[in-house]
């Protein structure tokens, strides 16, 4: 150290250094000499060192027991929950009880269903025999065989009615055969799941620890979730599906759960019925009183009786007609013998009120056919409607043939014999009535049921033969032409005589337009005769004038046999607002007569049997109910035909074939000729090959996509003979074909 600091040091105070030293050295500046390495230091920790340690060491401890602990507690939880599960204690007794009544209730309903589905199946195979027999008759064996499945259907439906008059009686377990059903199940949870649960993880850790140890952060994570979740452990309800009435445990006279749900004061009659309902799904267990408005009234022919509905049970009198053949059946009644209607509300009704008549025996039958009043009736308002027939009630139905401002028409079906063409008579002698109606008649069968129209028809044709189809297809043309006529003669009209562009009751009176009814039985064979290119083109024409027509005053009535998908298409069907069904082989063929809306609604014309001749289910929308149809003979109808001829004549509307005036049609050859004289003009020559015609008048129209040898064919039948030479033509040398002349000769020939 250097004098000048040692005379610093020497004139300053120094304070004592109070620390611990490590190590230190004075060193000279001017010459450090040699420096040696410190010393290594104490490894013994000190006292702050050691302090932190046990407060670390204590924490961990702290974090360590409160994590056991929770997971601890989550294990027993979840061993809890587990054991729980085992021995089945979630279920009660009461829900064990339920399972097992079910399981004999499950038995029967399949014994009943299987019954049912024998019935459906020999029901189908007899109705599929008597078509048959109704189309082509039977052999002999075929008849045998008709009669043994008539009588096996017979001992069949005998057998199930005698099974749902037995119902169902629950007998109830005893508790000793609850606890061995819980044992069992328990029995099945430990077997079943715990020992090849346990067993899989055991195997999974001895083959692949890590794949063990990685499912211990899971089970841990599970634990502490528990712990701060834990579960009620308690018996659950009883599931829904186990809470109907035949599993309900037996009443006794200190509780009873339905007590306050049912008056003991209530008739049988009532009861039945509530019963009944309930079997349809239609009342719920807790809302099974009905509320009695009038009856029971007993009459010659059952019990009647009004009743509304529960409150708050969501159901109406539309769901009870959906559900009527169930109802019916658990009343142990046909369902022709079941008519419940919904008092309407000018009698003080609403949805949920209904007037239910049960019927001893058909009431159909019972009621008769009333004659009709256009037998009798001097004129008719067809706006009106048409009488059409009465109620089991013996209230009078009236088909509309007006609603919504414009016309709509009406579409009949369903088997032969029963009644259909007599019920679409009604429609035509309402019309002839009013002489301000235009008829168009076109019948495919060619029988005498409307032969007396020819008198009054405006036109008239019949048959499905060649010339019959020409005449059918010519007056869908001239009603067409028609209503496109009088469309244009509407639209020069004052607007305050044309409300909304649509015909009125005044301007088809007294503006020379009258209402334009076509009226076509047995569509089907028009439809199956016809080529294909026709029929399409026949099938628009009826649909456009179902669009179009009823503003311009145009109604079709039509009928049909069999409405299938391929003979009449369900396109066509959904146009008409009314549509008539007598009696259906099967409700597959109903649903296409009467559509899906009435049916989803409870129509069916198959529930009518060979007895219901002229009863027709009548169906407008939903709504729809059974009808016996009003009498009126052919004789009586030709007597309405001839007054209709009388009215005309004095009020001057008497047109078309009855008053002289025919519409020529020419067959179908005569205008393939004049359309091929036509396409002489058009290609500039006066002669062409044959080919080259068929192209020609093949482009659209009647004769669209013709191929050469049907034009060949439709040629030598208006007389031209076969193809000649015509000389160098299109290329060709010696081309064939025909010469103008020779058409020409066959036209002037066939005039």
């Amino acid at each position: 150290m250097s004098t000048t600091d040692d005379h610093t040091l020497a004139g300053r105070e120094v304070e004592p250094y109070e620390g611990e030293f490590v190590w230190a050295e004075l060193v000279d500046d001017d010459d450090p000499g040699p420096r040696t390495d410190p010393p290594t230091p104490d490894p013994t920790p000190g006292p702050h060192a050691r302090q932190a340690a046990r407060h670390i060491a204590r924490c961990a401890a702290t974090v360590a027991r409160t994590i056991a602990g929770r997971l601890l507690v989550g294990g027993r939880h979840g061993l809890a929950a587990l054991r729980h599960w085992a021995a089945v204690a979630y279920m009660s007794d009461d829900e064990i009880r339920r399972r097992l009544i079910k399981k004999h209730l499950d038995r029967h309903i399949e014994d009943r269903e299987h019954a049912t589905h024998r019935v459906s199946r020999l029901s189908k195979q007899f109705s599929k025999l008597a078509s048959t027999a109704a189309d082509y008759g039977l052999d002999a064996g075929e008849r045998k065989r008709l009669r043994d499945t008539a009588r096996e259907l017979d001992r069949r439906r005998a057998g199930l009615k005698a099974l749902e008059k037995i119902g169902f009686e629950a007998t109830q377990p005893s508790a000793e055969q609850i606890r061995r059903a819980r044992s069992l199940r328990a029995l099945g949870h430990v077997a079943g799941v715990l020992v090849p649960a346990t067993a899989a993880a055991a195997a999974l850790t001895l083959t692949a620890p890590t794949t063990g140890l990685v499912l211990l952060p899971l089970a841990a994570t599970g634990a502490w979730w528990l712990a701060h979740h834990p579960l009620t452990l308690t018996t659950r309800p009883v599931p829904a599906d186990l809470l109907v009435s035949e599993l309900a445990p037996p009443a006794t006279a200190a509780t009873d759960t339905h007590t306050e749900n049912v008056d003991v004061s209530d008739p049988e009659e009532v009861t039945q019925l509530a019963a009944a309902l309930a079997a349809a799904g239609l009342l719920a267990l807790d809302k099974r009183r009905l509320e009695v408005i009038a009856g029971p009234d007993h009459g010659d022919n059952g019990h009647t009786l009004t009743v509304d509905l529960p409150k708050g049970g969501g159901k109406l009198v539309t769901d009870v007609l959906k559900r009527l053949d169930v109802v019916a059946g658990d009343l142990g009644v046909p369902q022709t013998q079941l008519v419940i209607r919904e008092v309407p509300a000018a009698e003080g009704g609403h949805g949920r009120r209904m007037h239910v008549w049960v019927a001893d025996q058909d009431p159909y039958l019972a009621v008769g056919h009333a004659p009709s009043p256009l037998a009798t009736a001097e004129a008719w308002d067809f706006w009106a409607g048409t009488p059409f027939g009465q109620t089991v009630m013996a209230e009078r139905r009236t088909l509309p043939t007006e609603f919504g401002g414009g016309f709509t028409s009406h579409f009949y079906s369903g088997i032969m014999r029963f009644g259909k063409t007599g019920a679409m008579r009604l429609d035509v002698a309402a019309a002839l009535l009013d002489v301000g109606v235009r008829l168009y008649l076109a019948n495919g069968k060619a029988g005498a049921d409307w032969r007396p129209a020819t008198t009054v028809a405006h036109r008239f044709t019949e048959g499905t033969d060649e010339s019959g189809l020409a005449e059918f297809e010519a007056l869908l043309d001239e009603l067409t032409d028609d209503m496109t006529a009088r469309y244009r003669t509407l639209g020069t009209l004052d607007t305050h005589l044309v409300p909304e562009g649509r015909l009125t009751p005044d301007l088809a009176r007294h503006h020379d337009m009258p209402v334009l009814l076509a009226v076509i039985d047995e569509l089907q064979l028009y439809l199956l005769a016809l080529p294909p290119k026709r029929r399409e083109r026949a099938l628009e024409k009826l649909k456009n004038l179902l669009r179009a027509g009823p503003a311009a005053g145009v109604f079709l009535t039509v009928g049909t046999q069999r409405p299938d998908g391929e003979e009449v298409p369900t396109g066509f069907r959904d146009l008409f607002g009314v549509r008539v069904s007598v009696r259906c082989l099967d409700s597959r063929s109903s649903r296409m007569s009467l559509g899906d809306l009435a049916s989803d609604a409870g129509a069916d014309a198959s529930v009518l049997t060979e007895d219901h001749v002229a009863v027709a289910v009548v169906a407008v929308g939903h709504r729809w109910e059974i009808v016996s149809v009003d009498w009126l003979s052919i004789e009586e109808f030709a007597t309405v035909c001839a007054r209709a001829r009388a009215l005309r004549e004095q009020a001057g509307t008497l047109t078309g074939d009855a008053a002289g005036q025919y519409r020529v049609t020419e067959p179908r050859e005569i205008r393939a000729l004049r359309a091929c004289l036509d396409a002489l003009d058009t290609l500039g020559t006066d002669r062409a090959r044959i080919e080259t015609l068929a192209e020609t008048i093949g482009t659209e129209g009647e004769f669209e996509d013709i191929t050469k040898a049907e034009l060949g064919d439709l040629l030598r039948k208006a007389g031209c003979g076969k193809v000649v030479s015509i000389g160098a033509v299109d290329g060709q040398k010696n081309a064939s074909g025909y010469k103008r002349t020779a058409l020409e000769t066959a036209l002037e020939a066939a005039a």
